[in-house]
């Protein structure tokens, strides 16, 4: 009301001095801003708080099953499922249950890979939380959809790539138009189109100095691990946000994530967002434990909390993850790798393996650096001869620098090029697969 006064003041004044019109009208610019702040004010913040209210009763309205958080990937994968089960029916999988099945379907065989995620009643299925080759073919999906591409197109490209794993595939027909779904989308009119990604201001975000890469992260949990991958958004190569959790898991963006499992299945995740927040509330359910009192965030199986939070205390005199591989750790650089990999499975000549990528150039998909090492076992018998064949032919698929070092029982691989040159290589020459875990 008493900017509203002022304002009629100003116009009376005006009309009676017309000397001093543009002394006025520049207070009168300057009071209508300040209106127009404010209803803006009013109008986001109570946007913002509608946003969170629709997503929380979205959330409370999936009821997805605990084994669904296990990461961020199988937490999208499982979230697709539920949000577009009509997608997935057109869709097979290629891990092979096509010919077994999983327990929710009494071991019949799965028809498509709608059938690892959800039964013809609603059932949650268990199989696809502990199936990379589930969650990948979801989530690919999910992303070709979104880059513009037909159900076809995209039914091409999952049979085109996962033929070549040489699983079994399912019994699903092809792709039409005039399909009938079995399940139609739970909160259709809610979940047709997803909510865009929010812009992520990093210039005043920094992770704790504990937390600032794979190794920092290793140390942090227990020994035993089989995987585990850190990813630093404040880095920017360009697809760290892809191995978060979203937005909806704090109601705030992470920049800092490590993910590990065990070989029992257990797992541990930390997560930092960037900045100190006693405000935080967890979306995790109560099946795991969301410790946001720590920094980084614990978030891991109930049986791994105590034994997390003894390293957080001192992770100097307790055995770590770290202690496991650093002998290969050592040789890389993931301090500054937007995204780093550390696994036990490896070639035949080796018993881990390590990918890291490291910003160097500009935009989304500019120069990278590209780091891959594996720890060779006693007697290993490394095939230097075809890693080399790749870095002499490295020129003409695009490399502007790649090299192969072998020092001691640590082999170690080099290069520059774009991100998407040194992904594919990593997948299609080393076997590595950085699209889905495990």
């Amino acid at each position: 009301m008493k900017p509203e006064k002022n304002t009629k003041n100003v116009k009376a004044k005006s009309a009676k001095v017309s000397k001093k019109k543009g002394n006025n009208t520049l207070i009168i610019g300057i009071i209508a801003v300040i209106l127009l702040a404010g209803i803006a004010y009013f109008v986001f913040a109570g946007n913002s708080n509608k946003n969170q209210e629709s997503q929380a009763n979205t959330n409370a309205q999936l009821k997805l099953p605990s084994y669904a958080y296990t990461n961020p990937i199988t937490l999208k994968a499982y979230t697709y499922a539920t949000q577009h089960p009509e997608i997935l029916e057109q869709i097979p999988c290629y891990c092979g249950c096509g010919d077994h099945g999983s327990q929710a379907s009494n071991y019949k065989p799965h028809r498509f890979v709608r059938d690892c995620y959800l039964t013809d009643n609603w059932t949650y299925d268990e199989h696809a939380s502990f199936c990379d080759v589930c969650v990948g073919i979801a989530t690919k999906v999910q992303d070709y959809l979104a880059q513009g591409k037909t159900l076809k197109e995209t039914r091409d490209l999952i049979d085109q790539e996962y033929s070549k794993i040489g699983g079994m595939m399912t019994n699903t027909p092809p792709v039409r138009d005039d399909y009938i779904p079995i399940l139609k989308p739970k909160l259709a009119g809610t979940l047709a189109t997803p909510a865009p990604t929010p812009t992520i201001d990093l210039s005043s975000l920094t992770l704790p100095d504990n937390f600032k890469s794979l190794s920092d992260g290793l140390k942090l949990i227990p020994p035993g691990i089989t995987w585990a991958y850190f990813a630093n958004l404040k880095q920017g190569i360009g697809i760290e946000q892809k191995f978060m959790h979203d937005t909806n898991f704090y109601g705030t963006p992470m920049i800092g994530m490590l993910n590990s499992e065990y070989s029992d299945g257990s797992w541990v995740e930390l997560h930092d967002i960037g900045k100190a927040n006693a405000n935080v509330i967890s979306n995790a359910g109560a099946d795991a434990d969301n410790i946001v009192s720590t920094r980084p965030f614990i978030f891991d199986s109930k049986d791994k909390t105590n034994s997390v939070q003894a390293l957080f205390k001192n992770s100097t005199s307790n055995a770590n993850a770290y202690d496991s591989f650093k002998s290969i750790l050592e040789k890389v650089d993931d301090e500054n790798a937007g995204f780093a990999k550390i696994n036990t499975s490896a070639p035949p000549f080796a018993d881990a393996s390590y990918i890291g990528i490291i910003k160097s150039g500009t935009g989304i998909l500019g120069e990278v650096k590209g780091e891959i090492a594996f720890r060779i076992k006693d007697n290993g018998t490394v095939p230097v001869a075809k890693y080399n064949e790749l870095k002499n032919s490295s020129t003409s698929r695009g490399f502007k620098s790649y090299e192969v070092q072998q020092e001691n029982n640590i082999l170690l691989i080099k290069t520059t090029s774009n991100l998407n040159n040194f992904i594919a290589e990593a997948t299609q020459q080393y076997g590595f697969e950085i699209s889905v875990f495990g």
